[in-house]
């Protein structure tokens, strides 16, 4: 969307995760898929507001493919992750919760850091 290397390198990182045991690991993968699937919604207001020649990648590739990966993880989910339920809704829960305390943050100025 017009942003430069520099750009990029200059945004805020999330200085926390929680420890992510291998039997959550389905936790973490159910935040990242969902938030590929909300960018379906992000896209669509920003859309109305910038047209269609803005560049939309950043969310997927519109051509359905975090449709079929959440299909996928669906999926194997249901085969294997019935005995790790606990695990997986800790991780889950983790990073959302560590995605809000980063979110909540004030946005840093360049040269006040």
């Amino acid at each position: 969307m017009g942003a430069t290397a520099s750009d990029i390198d200059a945004l805020e990182r999330c200085r926390w995760l929680p420890r992510i045991e291998p039997a959550g690991l389905y936790g973490y993968a159910y935040v990242i898929l969902g938030s590929m699937m909300g960018g379906k919604i992000i896209v669509k207001r920003l859309r109305a507001i910038l047209g269609p020649a803005a560049s939309f990648h950043f969310y997927g590739d519109g051509n359905g493919r975090s449709e079929s990966l959440w299909a996928s993880f669906c999926s194997d989910l249901e085969k294997n992750g019935k005995d790790d339920k606990e695990a997986i809704c800790v991780t889950a829960v983790g990073i959302f919760d560590a995605y809000a305390s980063w979110l909540s943050e004030p946005i840093l100025q360049r040269g006040n850091r």
